[in-house]
């Protein structure tokens, strides 16, 4: 006897929310997702607050909220779709890998980073290793970090929709100006092009893979992990970008000139623990073992990175011949990513028992922050302790988790303790929920507005978030994105 009540009446989960807000904030241009989306009524303060209005960073800043997809912020939403979607939800996660194989979108002719076409040296003893010809399937570069999700290059200042700007780099056009190749977001684009692949192709009942060789998916994949090898420094670390990205002026560069070797000397421990991830991803895939190789030097990067005091440097940075530590800034998400990626037996095994609980406690103890009754509402990006990150403290309650179970059996109050502070922080962050609609609810970027000394500044609440809302259905869910998921 079927139900009187019908299918419409049914009230949507929260994650079924989340994910109708993430199909529906995309280009109606290019279907490619967007990183951010802010209600019209609140865009004109929001926008004044965000720089000045005759500032270059200010339009590129606001530019960027309005028309960008971060890749990595992409790449969380595909594998929410993948994971928790349906047959539609596949064909969303699938559009923005379509457009990263083509290598271009609407007016951007080169979305990829490689040599001579627009100078990126992965190997500077051959800088024909990565090409720039989008014909050169397989040998291609990493895709810039950000893109104008509408395939736009002219644009508009959307703070007060002027169309030109006296010293805005390259012509005085408002135009997209963000072209940096950066390695850590090329990872997550492999992490879900491999969650989108193994949901495809993988045979649960013969546990192989029925599809393989000319899958785009793994194609995609094993063509940023060749550029990624390329850029693997002698300590084993992925550095951050090739020769060619642009940096302001640093030191060792002429006054006022461009530095563009400062992000090839730099490597970063939260890019390589999502390259960690990828290519083990890749490896179990394929059983290739340049993988496998490449895993293995990474460890040894992890082991040189790690602080005396229990926990990972941010990074590691080439000065006077050789690779020295980054220690100016506590990096929040390299201790609980690490957790959840690298996991907290083989933390344990390599810097002794209890490593892994201790790493956690000195992040919550850094960055989270507390309610009047003490409660952990979650965390921010480094030392501090009056603003949450959604998207950081998602990672926080992965890590957590990670935690409590591994140290069920023999550390209970340690497990306890990681338990309800996972539990905390899943309420804790309910604050930076907006429901939109009946049928649509997004999460904030984080709860306020300031620098982030890692390069970039964090957002008013009333600022939505791909990254933010993706991860919540992904922790709601109970799913790792650093894994395969074989449920």
């Amino acid at each position: 006897m079927l139900s009187s009540v019908s299918f419409a009446q049914i009230p949507l989960s929260e994650e079924q929310k989340l994910i109708r807000w993430i199909k529906n904030n995309v280009s109606g241009n290019t279907q490619l997702p967007l990183s951010f989306q802010i209600p019209d009524q609140y865009k004109p303060p929001i926008y004044a607050n965000m720089g000045e209005a005759n500032s270059i960073n200010g339009i590129i800043e606001r530019v960027i909220v309005e028309e960008g997809l971060v890749i990595y912020d992409g790449a969380v939403g595909q594998i929410a779709l993948t994971i928790l979607g349906s047959t539609e939800n596949l064909q969303y996660a699938y559009r923005p890998l379509e457009i990263y194989w083509q290598g271009r979108v609407g007016d951007l002719s080169n979305i990829r980073a490689g040599y001579p076409g627009n100078s990126f040296i992965y190997n500077p003893n051959n800088p024909f290793a990565v090409s720039s010809d989008l014909q050169a399937f397989g040998q291609r570069g990493f895709i810039f970090r950000i893109i104008n999700a509408h395939g736009r290059y002219n644009t508009f200042d959307p703070l007060d929709g002027k169309i030109e700007f006296k010293g805005f780099p390259t012509w005085p056009t408002v135009h997209w100006e963000d072209w940096k190749p950066v390695a850590g977001e090329n990872a997550w684009v492999v992490l879900a092009a491999l969650h989108l692949f193994h949901k495809k192709y993988f045979n649960s009942t013969y546990q192989f893979y029925d599809h393989i060789s000319d899958a785009l998916e793994l194609r995609l994949a094993e063509e940023l992990a060749r550029a990624a090898i390329l850029l693997q420094a002698e300590n084993g670390g992925i550095r951050m970008a090739p020769i060619g990205t642009y940096s302001p002026d640093e030191k060792g560069s002429a006054a006022g000139e461009p530095n563009h070797t400062w992000w090839y000397h730099q490597i970063s421990t939260e890019n390589n623990i999502s390259w960690y991830a990828a290519f083990r991803m890749l490896y179990e895939i394929t059983q290739n073992a340049i993988y496998k190789q490449a895993m293995d030097k990474i460890e040894y990067y992890f082991k040189e990175v790690w602080n005396k005091e229990g926990y990972f440097f941010q990074g590691m940075c080439f000065k006077n011949q050789q690779w020295e530590a980054n220690t100016e800034n506590f990096a929040t998400d390299v201790q609980t990513w690490g957790i959840a990626a690298l996991g907290p037996h083989r933390i344990d095994e390599w810097f002794g028992p209890g490593a892994a609980y201790q790493m956690w406690r000195t992040a919550k103890i850094r960055s989270g922050s507390w309610d009047d009754q003490g409660r952990l509402v979650g965390v921010g990006y480094t030392d501090e302790h009056d603003r949450v990150s959604v998207e950081w403290t998602a990672g926080a309650i992965l890590a957590a988790r990670e935690i409590a179970s591994y140290y069920q059996k023999d550390h209970l109050r340690w497990a306890e303790e990681a338990l309800k502070d996972s539990q905390q922080m899943r309420e804790g962050v309910k604050f930076l929920k907006r429901e939109l609609s009946e049928d649509q609810t997004a999460y904030a970027y984080s709860s306020k507005r300031d620098w982030i000394p890692f390069g970039w500044n964090s957002h008013q609440p009333e600022v939505l978030s791909l990254a933010s809302s993706a991860w919540v259905a992904l922790v709601d869910a109970k799913i790792n994105p650093f894994y395969l998921n074989k449920r």
